[in-house]
């Protein structure tokens, strides 16, 4: 019974290639969801339909922009940690234990 509400704890850098693998999932995804819209407006435009593309297209490129940057600052944290052999903790969380 243990089993269904104890996980075992996953390491930080494990957790991180998940998120890491979900995001970059996300990116494709919202690219993919962008070239179904621009193909919906191109068979029956109007000036209603590309003033929304033209919304949907920056909010999607916005979004995908972000996180492609989190996901490339991520990967870099990542390489650091794993050449580095020891987990990184944030300078607030280190100079608060030296006390």
């Amino acid at each position: 019974m243990v089993v269904f509400f104890a996980r075992p704890a996953m390491p930080d850098v494990e957790k991180e290639a998940v998120r890491l693998r979900l995001a970059r999932w996300l990116a494709v995804a919202l690219e993919f969801a962008l070239a179904a819209d621009i193909l919906r407006t191109a068979i029956a435009p109007s000036w209603e339909d590309i003033g929304k593309l033209a919304a949907i297209a920056t909010l999607r490129t916005l979004l995908n922009f972000f996180l492609q940057r989190e996901i490339e600052t991520a990967a870099l944290h990542q390489e650091g940690v794993r050449s580095a052999g020891t987990p990184h903790r944030p300078p607030a969380a280190a100079s608060a234990g030296q006390g």
